[in-house]
C-alpha cells in the first residue's frame, strides 16, 4: 500500500497546513507521495516523495500519477483534507478489503448524503447511492480508481459521472465507508475554511 496526496501548483498555498497536519498526525508505515503538476518551487515536507503529473485536466493528471505508483492498494486524499488525529490502522483496513473484495473504503464520518446498508463501523453503500465515486480520504484498489477515471473530467464531474457509470454495474458490498472522524476539509470554492 502507498499513500497519495493529490494536488497541483495552484493549491500550493494549502501545502504548509497539509504538511503540518501530516507531520503531527500520520503514524502509518506507508510511503507518502505528494502528486503535483509541476516541480514545486517552495519548501516541501521531507515526509513526502514528490511525483509529477504534468499538466492537463484533473483526471488525466491523476492517471499519470497512479501509473507511477507500484502498489495494489492506495490511500488517496487531496491537499485540502488536513488531519487532526491519527488515521485508523490502514493495514488492518486493507486486510478487510482484501478478504471482502472491497474496491474502495472511504474513511470519514457518515453523513446524510450517503445511502448505506445497516451495519457497525464499516457499512456498505447501497447500489445507486450517491458518491460511489468520492474523493474523500479513502483506500482504493488502484486498478479500480484507474477504472473510475475518464479522460478530461474535473473532480466534480468525476464524482458525479463516475457514480452514474458505477450505478450501471453490480457493486453490492464492494464500496464501503469506515465511520471515523479524523480530518478537516479546509477549502471550499478556492477559499480557506477556518
Amino acid at each position: 500500500m502507498s499513500a497519495l496526496i493529490h494536488t497541483f501548483d495552484k493549491y500550493s498555498w494549502l501545502w504548509p497546513g497539509l504538511f503540518e497536519s501530516y507531520k503531527e498526525n500520520w503514524d502509518q508505515d506507508v510511503k507518502l507521495y505528494l502528486g503535483t503538476d509541476i516541480v514545486p518551487s517552495g519548501p516541501l515536507s521531507s515526509q513526502f516523495n514528490t511525483l509529477l503529473s504534468g499538466e492537463g485536466e484533473w483526471s488525466d493528471r491523476l492517471t499519470n500519477l497512479l501509473v507511477q505508483i507500484p502498489t495494489e492498494y492506495l490511500y488517496y486524499s487531496q491537499e485540502d483534507h488536513w488531519l487532526f488525529k491519527n488515521p485508523p490502522n490502514l493495514a488492518e483496513l486493507v486486510d478487510f478489503m482484501d478478504k471482502k473484495q472491497v474496491l474502495r473504503l472511504q474513511i470519514s464520518p457518515i453523513n446524510h448524503y450517503y445511502t448505506l446498508q445497516k451495519g457497525d463501523n464499516i457499512r456498505f453503500f447501497t447500489p445507486n447511492s450517491k458518491y460511489l465515486v468520492s474523493h474523500q480520504p479513502s483506500i482504493w484498489r488502484k486498478d479500480f480508481l484507474l477504472f473510475c477515471l475518464k479522460s478530461g473530467e474535473n473532480p466534480w464531474q468525476n464524482e458525479y459521472e463516475g457514480t452514474k457509470r458505477l450505478n450501471k454495474m453490480n457493486l453490492i458490498n464492494r464500496i464501503a465507508i469506515y465511520n471515523y472522524d479524523w480530518y478537516h476539509h479546509k477549502c471550499q470554492r478556492g477559499s480557506l475554511i477556518s
